[in-house]
């Protein structure tokens, strides 16, 4: 990376050559192996205890300095996987490629990746908390690492962490997204997936075949970013079809974003018409394309609406099918639903189509009764099926509302014959007032901002919400530099907040080493913003 010689003069030098480290070494998520394994061989070479336990997390541990026998063990947590996004004009392939940082020359103050996700969430979470474990002149008790696999889909590693398996009492998560604010609590998840399967025969002749693409969208994160009222992609696209399926409509195939925490930036779908109205149908829907741009030209100017001629399908579903499917999915609620009360800017419910997919599969030896009366015009012939699969994730400050609007998208998915399930779910991370941790880290960061910091709930799921089930005895909060746009190709984090990030974790580190007010959890930590969102 050229862009390195740029950033030799910064703080926290160490911290910077760790994450280029991580950055060449791919780890989306499910294919961390590579990145642990080095973390392994970095920590046991340099003389500290390293272990995987049965789900793939790394635990480091460093001795405790001399004279700091009786603190209470301190526990730095980071996730090892990264959300693969890319640009559509993008070649990267994250199970080979390294992430590859850049300045960018009209904000050199931002380091981004080149057409991809940066990372930063978590590698420079994974950077600090090692270059803190191999700070030799570090005032500390008891210190453990904890590295979790397969944050961003699911959290699994964090589920399966063993309460036997850490001896600490304070976890200082470091996937926090910004630098001035102390993270106390985030939103409650739950994970669904979908299948919609109808008949998809040759489709008829004297059809005219469109493509219609959604495409230069933001995304982002779907729960720090869902609050800006960026465009979901996949909702414009059945927005501008469903109102087609009235007639002879028909679909061929819908595709479009990836992963269920991000909100989808580009999809596609191949649709016919009959040729009658292929000409009325293009203009119609280039109408809805330009009034769909119109509306979203100030948060979203990038967005680009196209319809061009396409080539015919061997199978499609037919019209009625193709309505029940685009009408779930235009119909069903998404976004933004509301915000939570005393913290501007942050949902506290809301829901995310995240990814769809497509596919025709091989007709069954057995037919089945035929869904529609042109496969049953067909007699003994099987046709194939056309599945459509999508991923959704809930989030909600108060696991209550979460499971309402869960039922709420189900039923909704279910009255148009889409089958659900549902994935992995998280319980909502409630603040805790009372926490000596945190009244620590306030005079810490204090110290440092000269104004009193604010705490504050995110709608974005940590790993912490998990922590706290299983260990209900720890304090936790959670911190970080300044990152924006995480889970998008705009990913960037502000270089001089890694520095700043990195003096007060450890101060907070050393003084919680030596400070007495964290004995106790009875003195309230004043301004704890948006109350506590129920568990």
């Amino acid at each position: 990376m050229t862009e390195t010689a740029d950033l030799a003069s910064l703080e926290s030098r160490e911290v910077w050559d760790l994450f280029f480290q991580i950055c060449s070494i791919p780890h989306p998520s499910h294919h961390e192996e590579a990145l642990a394994v080095w973390v392994l061989e970095r920590a046991r070479g340099r003389g500290l205890a390293a272990s995987r336990d049965a789900a793939g997390n790394v635990i480091i541990r460093k001795p405790t300095r001399a004279g700091r026998e009786g603190a209470p063990g301190v526990i730095i947590q980071a996730h090892l996987d990264m959300v693969p996004q890319k640009n559509s004009s993008s070649s990267h392939d994250f199970l080979k490629d390294p992430i590859r940082p850049r300045l960018d020359p009209a904000d050199p103050a931002w380091l981004y990746a080149t057409g991809t996700t940066l990372g930063a969430d978590n590698g420079i979470g994974v950077a600090a908390g090692l270059a803190l474990l191999e700070d030799p002149d570090l005032d500390h008790g008891p210190l453990e690492l904890l590295l979790t696999v397969n944050e961003e889909d699911g959290m699994t590693g964090a589920r399966a962490v063993s309460p036997g398996s850490l001896s600490g009492k304070y976890l200082l998560n470091f996937d926090g997204e910004l630098e001035e604010e102390l993270g106390v609590g985030s939103a409650g998840t739950q994970r669904l997936y979908f299948d919609f399967v109808d008949d998809a025969p040759p489709p008829p002749p004297g059809l005219t075949w469109f493509t219609l693409s959604v495409a230069g969208l933001l995304g982002g994160h779907s729960g720090g970013d869902i609050t800006l009222g960026r465009g979901n992609s996949l909702r414009l696209l059945a927005g501008l079809l469903a109102p087609e399926c009235g007639g002879e409509a028909r679909l061929a195939s819908i595709a479009g974003g990836s992963l269920p925490n991000a909100i989808p930036r580009e999809s596609q779908a191949l649709f016919g018409v009959p040729a009658a109205t292929a000409t009325a149908f293009h203009a119609r829907v280039e109408a809805s394309a330009r009034e769909a741009c119109a509306g979203l030209a100030a948060v979203e100017p990038g967005l680009c609406i196209t319809v061009e001629p396409a080539e015919p399908p061997k199978a499609a579903l037919c019209p009625e099918a193709s309505s029940t499917l685009l009408t779930a999915l235009s119909t069903m609620p998404n976004g933004l639903c509301s915000l939570l009360e005393g913290s501007p800017g942050v949902a506290r419910l809301s829901s995310n189509l995240g990814a769809l997919e497509s596919r025709i599969e091989a007709a069954s030896a057995v037919c089945p009764p035929a869904r529609s009366a042109e496969a049953a015009g067909q007699a003994g012939v099987c046709p194939p099926k056309i599945r459509v699969s999508g991923k959704i994730l809930v989030r909600g400050a108060f696991d209550a509302e979460r499971d309402a609007l869960t039922a709420e998208i189900r039923a909704c998915l279910e009255a148009h014959s889409v089958s659900v399930t549902t994935g992995p779910f998280g319980p909502a991370w409630s603040p805790d007032p009372n926490s000596g941790l945190l009244a620590v880290a306030k005079e810490v960061w204090a110290e440092f901002q000269g104004v009193e910091v604010q705490a504050r709930a995110t709608h974005g799921g940590l790993e912490c919400n998990h922590f706290k089930t299983i260990f209900p005895t720890w304090e936790l909060l959670s911190i970080g530099p300044t990152i924006r746009f995480p889970h998008s190709p705009d990913e960037a984090v502000e270089i001089a907040s890694v520095g700043r990030f990195m003096a007060r974790a450890r101060r907070l580190v050393e003084r919680l080493a030596t400070s007495a007010a964290t004995t106790t959890s009875a003195t309230a930590a004043p301004g704890v913003t948006a109350g506590s969102p129920g568990g």
